[in-house]
C-alpha cells in the first residue's frame, strides 16, 4: 500500500512539473487581465472627519470635561448620534449650503446613476436626471450622499468617525466636513431653540412666581398686623419678647432694691430703739437737719462743760442748758424716728414697684402663650413667602442664563471637531497591483487544483484498466488449462 502511495504522489509531482508553465501562464493572463481592468475602473476615494461627543468647556459650564465621572456617554448616546448626522435635515443643509447641485462633477455623477441599464434595474421606473423637478433633483442627491456616508463609532472611545465615499477626492473632504460643521451648527441651534423655549417658559413662571411672592409677603404684612406681632428692626425679636426681657431685668433690679432698702431700714430701726440713736447710718449722715441738730448738741455739750466748772449743778444757767440739751436730743431722736419711716416707706414701695412689675410680667406671659400659636402661623407664612422668593431668584438667574444662550455664536455645543476630514491623494478602490496579486495567486492555486485532480481521475483509470487486463488473462488461463 506505501508503494501504490509513493507511486500515486510521485505521479502528482510528475504532473504538476509537466504542467506549471501553463499553470503559470494561465494565472498571469488573469492577473494582467484584473490590472487591466481595475485600471479601467473609476477611482473610490473615502475622507473621514472625527467628531467627540461631549460636554465642550466654556464660560457657562467651566467644570464641563475635567471630571470625567460627570461626563460619561453611554452607547445609547453615541449610537443616537451617529442617527443625527446621518438624518436628512443634516444632509439637506450640506446639500445647500455647499452647492453641490451647481457642481459639475457631483451633476456628472447623478446624472451617470440615472442613466444605463444598471441603474434601470436597480431603480425600475426612475426619471432621468434631466427630466426631474428641482425638488426631486434636492432629494435625490440627499439620497445618493446618504448611500455613500459611513458613520461609525471608533472603538472604546466617544469619538465618532464621519466618512463619505466618492469617486471625487475632493467631494469626500467637502461633504465629510461639512457634516461634522452642519451636526455642531446643529446642536448649536437645537440649544438656541432650547434656550428661546426655555425663555418664554420662565417668563410665564417669573411672573406668575411674582404674583405669588406678592401674595405671600402680603399675607404675612396683614398676618403680623392682625395680630399685632411686631419684630424689632436691630434684634429681629418679636416686641412681646423683648418686653418680657426688659420686665424680667426691671424685676430683678427692683428686688434688689426692695431688699437693699428693708434691710436698711431694719438694721437703722434696730440701731435706734438700742442705742436711742444712729450716728453712723448713711441715711442720718446725709441728712442736713441731723447734721445741724448735731451740731447745736456739740455747742450745748461745750457750753455745759464750761459751766459746770465754774457753777453748781442746781444753778439755774446749768439747769436751762441741760434743758436745751434734752431738747436737742428728743429733736434727733425725732428726725431719725422719721429717717427710718422714711426708709420703711421706702421698702414698701419698692416692694409694691416690684409687685406691679412681677403683675405685668406674669400677664406678658400669658399674652405671649397666647399668641405663640400665631407666631407659628406667622413662621409658616414667612417660610412660604421666602420659599416663593427664593425661588423667584432662581428662575431669573436660569431665564438670564436661557437669554444669554439664545445667541448661535456662543450658544455651547455637545461636541467638538477633533480631527477634520482632508483631500485624500490615493484613492482606497480599486488597487490593480494587489488585486492582480491576489488573482494569480488564486489561480495559480485553483489550476494547481485541477492538474492534481485531473492526475488523480488518469491514475485510477489506469489501475481499473490494468485489474480489467488482469482478470482477463486469468480467465484466458483457466480456459487453456481445460481444453488440455
Amino acid at each position: 500500500m506505501s508503494n501504490a502511495n509513493e507511486l500515486s504522489i510521485s505521479s502528482l509531482f510528475d504532473a504538476i512539473k509537466k504542467s506549471w508553465m501553463k499553470m503559470v501562464l494561465l494565472s498571469l493572463l488573469c492577473a494582467l487581465g484584473t490590472f487591466f481592468l481595475a485600471n479601467s475602473m473609476a477611482p473610490r476615494y473615502v475622507s473621514e472627519a472625527r467628531v467627540l461627543v461631549a460636554p465642550v468647556a466654556s464660560y457657562q459650564n467651566p467644570v464641563a470635561g475635567r471630571n470625567p465621572e460627570t461626563t460619561l456617554v453611554d452607547k445609547a448616546s453615541i449610537f443616537s448620534q451617529i442617527q443625527v448626522i446621518q438624518s436628512r435635515d443634516i444632509l439637506a443643509k450640506v446639500v445647500d449650503e455647499y452647492g453641490f447641485l451647481k457642481n459639475e462633477d457631483f451633476l456628472e455623477s447623478l446624472k451617470s446613476k440615472t442613466s444605463g441599464i444598471l441603474s434601470m434595474i436597480k431603480n425600475p421606473g426612475l426619471p432621468k436626471y434631466e427630466d426631474m423637478s428641482d425638488a426631486v433633483k434636492r432629494e435625490f442627491a440627499i439620497d445618493m450622499i446618504s448611500l455613500d456616508i459611513q458613520v461609525v463609532p471608533l472603538a472604546e472611545s466617544r469619538v465618532i468617525g464621519i466618512r463619505y465615499h466618492s469617486s471625487d477626492a475632493k467631494e469626500t473632504e467637502a461633504i465629510a466636513n461639512g457634516l461634522a460643521k452642519a451636526y455642531i451648527e446643529w446642536q448649536r441651534s437645537e440649544k438656541v431653540l432650547q434656550s428661546q423655549d426655555d425663555s418664554i417658559r420662565l417668563a410665564r413662571l417669573i411672573d406668575d412666581f411674582k404674583k405669588e411672592v406678592k401674595a405671600s409677603e402680603a399675607a404675612v404684612a396683614e398676618y403680623r398686623a392682625k395680630k399685632g406681632i411686631f419684630k424689632s428692626s436691630s434684634s429681629n425679636v418679636t416686641l412681646d419678647r423683648q418686653q418680657l426681657t426688659e420686665l424680667n431685668s426691671r424685676i430683678i433690679a427692683a428686688r434688689e432694691r426692695r431688699a437693699d432698702s428693708e434691710i436698711r431700714a431694719k438694721l437703722v430701726r434696730e440701731m435706734l430703739e438700742r442705742d436711742g440713736e444712729v450716728a453712723n447710718a448713711t441715711e442720718t449722715t446725709r441728712s442736713p437737719q441731723i447734721q445741724r441738730l448735731f451740731e447745736q448738741r456739740g455747742r450745748i455739750q461745750r457750753s455745759l462743760a464750761e459751766l459746770g466748772a465754774t457753777l453748781l449743778s442746781s444753778h439755774p444757767r446749768l439747769i436751762q442748758v441741760r434743758s436745751e440739751l434734752r431738747g436737742v436730743n428728743f429733736q434727733i431722736r425725732t428726725e431719725m424716728r422719721r429717717i427710718v419711716r422714711t426708709m420703711e416707706n421706702d421698702a414698701k414701695i419698692a416692694r409694691a414697684r416690684e409687685q406691679s412689675l412681677v403683675k405685668s410680667l406674669n400677664d406678658l406671659k400669658n399674652q405671649s402663650t397666647q399668641t405663640d400659636g400665631d407666631e407659628i402661623q406667622l413662621r409658616a407664612l414667612e417660610r412660604e413667602a421666602r420659599t416663593n422668593r427664593d425661588l423667584l431668584n432662581t428662575y431669573l438667574a436660569r431665564f438670564r442664563d436661557a437669554q444669554a444662550r439664545k445667541d448661535s455664536a456662543i450658544a455651547p455645543a455637545y461636541a467638538t471637531i477633533v480631527s477634520k476630514a482632508h483631500v485624500p491623494s490615493l484613492p482606497y478602490f480599486p488597487r490593480p497591483l494587489s488585486f492582480s496579486l491576489l488573482i494569480f495567486a488564486a489561480m495559480f492555486l485553483v489550476s494547481m487544483a485541477l492538474v492534481i485532480l485531473r492526475a488523480v481521475i488518469s491514475e485510477g483509470e489506469d489501475d481499473e484498466t490494468s485489474e480489467q487486463e488482469q482478470r482477463k488473462e486469468g480467465t484466458l488461463g483457466k480456459e487453456a488449462d481445460a481444453e488440455a
